[in-house]
């Protein structure tokens, strides 16, 4: 265990939940009537930290994707439901079985776990290489067995630096390998969606009996989303700078900006412990409208409902979609995605 530059003492994060970094964390979920867990080491070695521990935040968005894709708990029940989280709209077109989804900063990966375990089809993992290396791939490995057999969850980890055009590239491709993108319809329903029905140029084409016609309007309908997830998921990244660094939140919304577009929907949670955390969430509402009122972390779980708790209690959660573009910033967007790929 790696001593604490600033006082010798162990790295220990300041958490609610979970205040030991030196301990594996085991988070337990019911999926149609069976018990799932999924197991993250941590570490509190200084070359990862604070990527090597698990933080409140993470723990409240893997619960917060556990009751979305669960049916509603029965009236007199005393489990934690948040009605507007599934309300009609919110998910978007798809069934939770057919997303692919993305995590930056992903840390000990417990969040991006649990989507696998609550059936997403394939899942990417990113951080810093050191991270990675240090302490995510150890996790992936140590949970693919369980949540990927049977036709499972694809989970993959990879490092992604945020802003580096050649890392962003990579995860692109990665997570076409995993699983290729699926055609998109206009229409659907909460986080389980509802079966889909054919565009009525997949009907011309199907009718026609032209496999030409019936590849040319699927191929039509994926290009746009090659390497792009259904879900990003960003977990308590507003860390304080070193005094004369650069932010880091600059180069981390143009990275969320390349893999996401007006289908895409990203679930940012975040702890405002300082002013930089205000800052970082006012500059994801320049591009993301809420989809829904802000899900603090009391209505999650009890063990926030104190006022006590202070910053700790200070945890919200956002589910972001992309501003709509007008036509003059979208051909603005296009001109600027064919350069960047040159």
């Amino acid at each position: 265990m790696a001593p604490s530059p600033n006082n010798g003492a162990p790295n220990r994060p300041k958490n609610h939940l979970i205040t030991d970094a030196t301990k594996p964390f085991t988070f337990r979920l019911l999926k149609y009537g069976r018990e799932k867990k999924v197991t993250v080491d941590q570490t509190a070695e200084e070359a990862t930290w604070p990527g090597g521990a698990l933080w409140d935040v993470g723990v409240l968005m893997a619960k917060l994707l556990v009751m979305a894709t669960s049916p509603p708990p029965p009236p007199n029940s005393r489990e934690p439901f948040i009605p507007r989280l599934v309300a009609p709209g919110v998910w978007g077109p798809v069934s939770w079985r057919e997303r692919r989804v993305l995590e930056l900063g992903c840390g000990v990966g417990l969040t991006g776990l649990v989507a696998g375990a609550v059936g997403a089809r394939a899942v990417l993992l990113t951080d810093l290489e050191v991270v990675v290396e240090g302490i995510t791939q150890r996790n992936v490995e140590r949970n693919s067995r369980h949540l990927g057999g049977n036709g499972g969850a694809k989970i993959s980890a990879m490092p992604l630096c945020w802003g580096n055009a050649d890392d962003e590239a990579a995860a692109a491709q990665e997570l076409d390998r995993l699983a290729p993108p699926l055609l998109h319809n206009e229409k659907g329903s909460g986080a389980g969606g509802r079966k889909k029905k054919k565009s009525k140029a997949r009907k011309r084409a199907t009718a026609s009996g032209t496999l030409e016609n019936l590849s040319l309007v699927a191929s039509q309908s994926t290009s746009s989303r090659e390497g792009m997830p259904d879900v990003v998921l960003i977990g308590d990244v507003a860390y304080q700078h070193k005094p004369g660094s650069d932010s880091h939140f600059d180069i981390l919304i143009s990275t969320v900006l390349r893999f996401t577009d007006e289908h895409s929907l990203v679930i940012f949670g975040t702890r405002m412990r300082m002013p930089a955390s205000a800052d970082l969430l006012e500059m994801f509402r320049e591009h993301f409208d809420e989809v829904v009122e802000p899900i603090m972390a009391h209505e999650i779980s009890e063990s926030f409902a104190s006022e006590k708790l202070g910053r700790k209690h200070n945890i919200s959660i956002h589910l972001l979609r992309r501003k709509k573009q007008t036509k003059i910033s979208a051909e603005a967007a296009k001109v600027s995605e064919v350069g960047y790929y040159m």
